[in-house]
């Protein structure tokens, strides 16, 4: 066994992600007595088995009854079976078997141990005629084992009688079959201790193997260094080291044209004649290290990893030579550029004006589906082609478009600036281009600002003024101010969106009307804002996803707009579908701006869990680099974590505290992290029964009574929150009622509104008028169903029923307290309820009862009026009703009649509240 162990190098580490896999085997090898069984370990190679069958086998050291390894291979000159049985023989007649192995505690004494020996037989696809047979049986149950024999097998290597055999002993129960399904996104974050990036875990697909390869080939790329990818290459040395000459130059070959080839060109680029090279081909099939395309005569190299670890394998002057034929080859099929590029650069041994035109050419092309190929085409050309030169210039500014759209910002910037100073020897569109793009990308990031000054230079160029890059310049100035706090130029803007439209530029019009409906939003224009933030997202919905790829910053601009607008919903599908592009399209640096959206959005929509998970891959996806979107993300989980947390924990307040703790001072504040921070620690602080505290810590962080240090979309949350502590502390509410009631006339959306009816509801009860308190939290509760905002309803409807309970409606008091217990069930806020259950001094039931409220007479609508209520529910306004189910308005308002008649509901609110509890579990929910 000390030689097996030897041989596997962090085997825990990977055996640790595959818990469920390796808790079955040990179950499966545990039971005592009877009968052995067969058990198959199935995966792809590099998915794990050799780790997961180590840690098994390491396990089983602790009993009186260790397995016994055995690792087929081609040489093997004796049956597995045969050395199997000599070996177990051996084991079984060991003096040391029936001795206590040293240094074994009590408690180790006292484990349960098997009765039965395994036997686990290392890549079992490789094993001998005889043994396959012999296996075959054993999984059939023709004859059971006195053994437990653990396989591990690569399913497309594994002769087609044990396949089926274990199929059919696994379907019958004689069998059990483990298969290694590719790792999960969070498994493979576990595996290391610095999280590999996400375009890595992409690459790797699942597959441990191919993702540490990455990570140090990757490492070597960088460090200059070939030590880390040593092993690796190592690796795949050891699986074809058996190969004869002929296919060891066809898979090299295989390796150059890396996918989709076929017979005549894999024969040209090996120099072998065809049959040859066809009888090879069918070998190293049947090997699993090339593969068929689903087009039959077409084939692949394994996979890209494997691809990359050969070539660096291979002889340096044969793989030029290689390229070189594949060069010819394909360009006499007419293949594109994305084709060419690959060999261009594999084949150059000296510098070549045309073919690096050709490069450049062609990493352009390549740059829409994959910029980390684009990078390693460009990278050669650069050192082949001088600074002073036009294809110089042309590769260097290339390169920096490619390290802008993988967000390697600093690269992109020296070579722009490079590019830049040159004097004229590029396109000046692609330069002034390139200019807009840095500089939204510095925006959505919101750090540095080394390209204002040359943003602003090209925005003064006369001849740049008619041209269509002159919209995308205002976009980038607009949204480089709006990040910094600024409200845009109205009328630059009017200008550029007139222009965009006119040239057809959909993304930069729909990134203008965001921009547009921000600047109206500062200035009160809510019903203008609204227009202009639907009208940029319709336009985002037609585009498509390419094109939604590439300026990813309009996207940003106008979930912001959603946001400080309070249309929830939309920002949330809109945010959701620019993280899944993200993903997609190798953006992956702009993830963690993209995911602290999505967490504000989700929280606001009372989807705590939802918000604390986009919250966690944020953390996740900002890494140690990007301080600023780790800081806000930690921020949004402890918001998050205030209503869900268990009573008492604490969790929330030590989450805002190393919020606050990681805020650098030259970015206090930035996007409101600190802000957020501050008021999850406020709430935290009033919820345990400190509302002074409470007080306190808000006006220290906005710095006075007008709190103007504090971000205007969380201003109102604020002046609410200091009425509730100050209620309760006894402090005078007058001011802060007027601020929030000011500040809702000037910016008058539904959740400012409904924090405004909150104020006055307080003040209300602070002065004895109950029932008007009753009334405004019950008119605030309606506005945020209005916005669908479940959790701040919760909290209006616990306020209410606070005062009815003090009016002496204790039914009332009772059945509000229910309506807003129901809710907050669903989005699992422990906090919440149990904060209802003191406004009504009990313990609150999380259902709504059967025969309370409108629920039971639900399904006394129609159709069409229960599809109505359901998008009620989603916080539709009627208009946007009669869009959607092409009917009239005033069709719309019968219907609302109706369905206000047969429930009983009085409100909007109670309509939502009522119909969300019915469609939780309606076989129509779904559609809506």
């Amino acid at each position: 066994m000390s030689s097996y162990e030897e041989s596997l190098p962090d085997a825990a580490s990977i055996a640790a992600v595959r818990t469920a896999e390796l808790d079955r085997l040990q179950n499966l090898t545990w039971q005592p007595g009877g009968e052995g069984r067969l058990i198959a370990v199935l995966g792809e190679p590099g998915a794990g088995k050799t780790h997961l069958l180590s840690a098994l086998v390491r396990d089983r050291q602790w009993t009186a009854l260790p397995a016994t390894v055995y690792r087929c291979s081609r040489g093997d000159r004796e049956t597995t079976m045969n050395t199997v049985r000599k070996m177990l023989r051996r084991a079984r007649l060991s003096p040391e078997r029936d001795r206590e192995p040293p240094g074994v505690t009590g408690l180790s004494r006292h484990r349960r141990r098997p009765d039965r020996e395994l036997v686990v037989i290392e890549d079992a696809h490789l094993a001998d005629e005889r043994t396959v047979h012999e296996l075959a049986e054993i999984a059939e149950g023709a004859s059971p084992p006195l053994v437990d024999v653990v396989l591990s097998l690569r399913p497309r290597q594994t002769p087609e009688a044990l396949t089926e055999a274990v199929s059919l002993g696994a379907a019958f129960g004689r069998t059990a079959r483990v298969e290694l399904a590719p790792l999960s996104d969070e498994q493979m974050l576990a595996m290391t201790p610095v999280p590999a990036p996400y375009d890595l875990r992409r690459r790797s697909r699942g597959n441990p193997f191919n993702l540490r390869a990455l990570q140090s080939l990757d490492h070597s790329a960088r460090s200059g260094s070939d030590t880390a990818v040593a092993p690796f290459e190592f690796t795949v040395l050891t699986e074809v080291r058996d190969l004869t000459l002929n296919e060891r130059y066809v898979l090299n070959a295989a390796a150059i044209l890396r996918s989709r080839f076929d017979v005549e060109l894999l024969a040209e680029v090996a120099e072998l004649e065809a049959l040859v090279v066809s009888a090879a081909v069918r070998g190293l099939v049947r090997r699993d290290l090339v593969r068929v395309e689903p087009v039959g005569t077409l084939f692949s190299i394994r996979d890209e990893v494997f691809g990359t670890l050969l070539r660096r394998t291979i002889d340096p002057c044969w793989a030029t030579r290689a390229h070189q034929r594949a060069l010819s080859l394909l360009s006499a099929r007419g293949q594109d550029g994305t084709q060419l590029g690959f060999h261009l650069v594999s084949s150059l041994s000296r510098a070549r004006a045309g073919e690096l035109a050709r490069i450049v050419d062609a990493s352009y092309e390549i740059m829409e589906t994959d910029v980390a190929e684009c990078v390693s085409w460009l990278t050669p050309v650069i050192a082949e082609a001088p600074v002073s030169s036009e294809i110089g210039m042309r590769a260097r500014l290339a390169l920096s478009t490619a390290f802008g759209r993988i967000g390697r910002m600093t690269e992109s910037r020296d070579l722009l600036f490079l590019v830049h100073d040159s004097g004229g020897l590029v396109d000046r569109l692609a330069l002034a281009e390139q200019v807009a793009c840095v500089s939204m990308v510095e925006a959505v990031l919101s750090r540095d600002a080394q390209t204002l000054g040359l943003l602003g230079e090209y925005l003064a160029r006369p001849d740049l003024r008619r041209s269509p890059v002159w919209p995308r310049l205002v976009f980038a100035r607009g949204f480089r101010t709006t990040m910094q706090g600024r409200i845009p130029e109205r009328a630059e803007i009017e200008r550029a969106l007139g222009s965009a439209r006119a040239g057809h530029d959909d993304l930069t019009t729909a990134g203008l009307l965001g921009l547009r409906a921000l600047e109206a939003t500062f200035s009160g224009e809510v019903d203008r804002a609204l227009a202009d933030a639907a009208a940029a997202g319709e336009t985002l919905d037609r585009a498509p996803e390419h094109l939604v790829a590439r300026h990813l910053e309009s996207l940003f601009v106008v979930v912001l707009a959603y946001l400080y607008l309070g249309r929830y919903v939309d920002a949330q599908r809109q945010v959701r579908r620019g993280v899944d592009v993200a993903r997609r399209c190798q953006r992956v640096f702009l993830l963690p701006a993209l995911l602290v959206l999505l967490s504000e959005s989700e929280r606001h929509l009372g989807q705590l869990e939802q918000a604390r998970e986009a919250a966690n891959a944020a953390i996740i996806e900002s890494g140690p680099d990007n301080s600023l979107r780790h800081t806000q993300a930690v921020a949004l989980k402890s918001a998050a974590e205030v209503w869900m947390q268990p009573v008492g924990s604490g969790r929330a307040r030590s989450l805002a505290q190393q919020a606050l703790a990681r805020q650098s001072p030259s970015q206090a504040n930035v996007n409101g992290s600190a802000s957020i921070a501050a008021l999850t620690l406020a709430r935290c602080a009033w919820l345990d029964g400190d509302p002074a505290h409470c007080v306190a810590l808000l006006l220290n962080e906005g710095k006075g009574q007008d709190l103007r240090a504090i971000p205007v979309a969380y201003r109102n949350t604020a002046w609410e929150m200091l009425c509730a502590a100050g209620m309760d502390a006894g402090m005078p509410l007058d001011d802060w009622v007027r601020s929030s009631q000011e500040h809702a006339r000037a910016v008058p959306m539904p959740h400012n509104l409904a924090y405004a009816d909150l104020t006055r509801g307080h003040l209300h009860r602070v002065r004895g008028s109950l029932a008007e308190a009753a009334r405004c939290y019950h008119e605030a509760a309606d506005r945020f169903a209005s916005a669908g905002m479940g959790i701040d309803q919760c909290y209006a409807l616990g306020q209410e029923a606070r005062v009815l309970g003090e009016l002496g409606q204790a039914e009332r008091s009772s059945r509000t307290a229910r309506l807003a217990a129901e809710m907050a069930h669903r989005s699992g806020a422990t906090t919440m309820l149990d904060w209802l259950a003191r406004q009504v001094s009990g313990p609150v039931a999380a259902e709504l009862e059967p025969e309370s409220g409108p629920v039971e007479v639900f399904g006394r609508l129609t159709h069409r009026e229960r599809e109505i209520a359901l998008l009620i529910c989603t916080g539709m306004k009627r208009r946007e009703i009669a869009d959607r189910l092409t009917i009239s308005m005033r069709t719309v308002d019968v219907h609302l009649t109706r369905i206000y008649r047969k429930t009983g509901v009085n409100s909007r609110m109670e309509l939502a509240l009522a119909t969300r509890s019915k469609a939780a579990g309606h076989d129509h929910a779904t559609r809506f």
